[in-house]
């Protein structure tokens, strides 16, 4: 995995929060905190989005239904 480096300016009333959670919790230091909210934002909501597809296409909501033809016909038009 190829980490890169990131800049980030927070509010200083932020940033003390942070730190104060991050030894309350056990993270070692803020850039452990900030790739683990990261993480969790990305991935969660991801599946998050991803379950709520599911859920209006399983209703038919929003779901275009093509014929054999006009699926084809509109694939190659992508």
């Amino acid at each position: 995995m190829v980490l890169k480096q990131i800049s980030v300016t927070v509010p200083d009333v932020i940033l003390k929060a942070s730190n104060s959670y991050c030894k309350q919790y056990g993270y070692r230091n803020i850039q452990e905190f900030i790739v683990d909210l990261l993480r969790k934002k990305v991935l969660f909501e991801n599946v998050q989005r991803y379950k709520e597809i599911e859920q209006r296409m399983s209703e038919g909501v929003g779901v275009k239904k093509f014929n054999q033809n006009y699926a084809i016909k509109y694939l190659r038009g992508l």
